[in-house]
């Protein structure tokens, strides 16, 4: 990454005797519609596209030490390919921006950075590790942080790997009371956790309500995966009730939307 971020950085020197101002917005607003392109691409599924796309951004940032725009790339970096497979480079990302001495990051990109890291060790079973980075996460996450209810889902996945259903509940229904009317994306993402927790306590009546309406949310921001994990928890939730031919309904739609390859 460091050799293609040479160039940009030239050309703003040669050009930094005269307009500066211009040269600086001209590059944030490229840096900016990148980053739009990125977004759509990554709605889409479009995956190496997006990471491309936001590549470019972020070497635009650097450029003109956009520091805002580095960590958003780089947390976006990170997101994209997390979501290709490639967990490694997931977490060199993040390692760049938490462990970066030369810039200083706002809190908030600190602490949702290490929110991050801390799911990606828990996808690798390390629990212990994503216990630290939550921590730290909520560390950074002081004034001006909008991230507690992402802390707080990140602390319930964590217990809910650990099988315990009563912390999954208690961090869970934490972060659903926050992120309610201000983050549906997370709110719906605590319902599920909600719910999961409530089916490792076999305490399946309330599942069903939960999971229906995180999978209205879903369906309104059109997330395949996202849908399709309500789908199956809705199978889980129904056949712990007894709802047999009802749970398979719920099983066949989620296959069907996994045959899409649309993650």
């Amino acid at each position: 990454m460091c050799s293609r971020l040479i160039i940009p950085i030239v050309l703003l020197l040669l050009t930094a005797c005269g307009h500066v101002e211009e040269t600086r917005s001209a590059r944030q607003q490229q840096a900016t519609e990148f980053n739009q392109r990125a977004q759509r691409a990554f709605q889409r599924g479009e995956y190496q596209a997006a990471a491309a796309f936001y590549e470019n951004a972020l070497q635009l940032d650097v450029a003109v030490e956009n520091v805002n725009g580095i960590a958003i790339n780089m947390l976006n970096l990170s997101r994209v390919n997390q979501m290709l497979g490639r967990t490694a480079l997931a977490l060199r990302y993040l390692d760049s921006l938490l462990e970066d001495r030369a810039l200083h990051y706002p809190p908030v990109h600190l602490a949702a950075a290490a929110a991050q890291k801390s799911l990606l060790l828990l996808q690798e079973n390390d629990a212990a590790g994503a216990m630290v980075w939550v921590d730290k996460a909520a560390a950074y996450c002081t004034a001006d942080c909008n991230l507690s209810g992402v802390i707080d889902n990140t602390r319930a996945n964590i217990a809910l790997q650990a099988n315990d259903g009563g912390k999954a509940l208690y961090w869970s229904e934490r972060a659903a009371a926050v992120n309610k009317g201000a983050a549906p994306l997370e709110y719906a993402n605590s319902l599920r956790l909600m719910a999961s927790a409530r089916l490792l306590k076999n305490e399946p009546d309330t599942v069903p309500g939960l999971l229906e309406e995180a999978l209205d949310i879903d369906k309104s921001l059109g997330l395949p995966e996202k849908i399709r994990q309500d789908l199956l928890l809705l199978a889980q939730a129904h056949e712990k009730l007894g709802r047999i031919e009802l749970a398979a309904q719920f099983r066949d739609r989620a296959s069907r939307i996994a045959a899409t390859a649309l993650k």
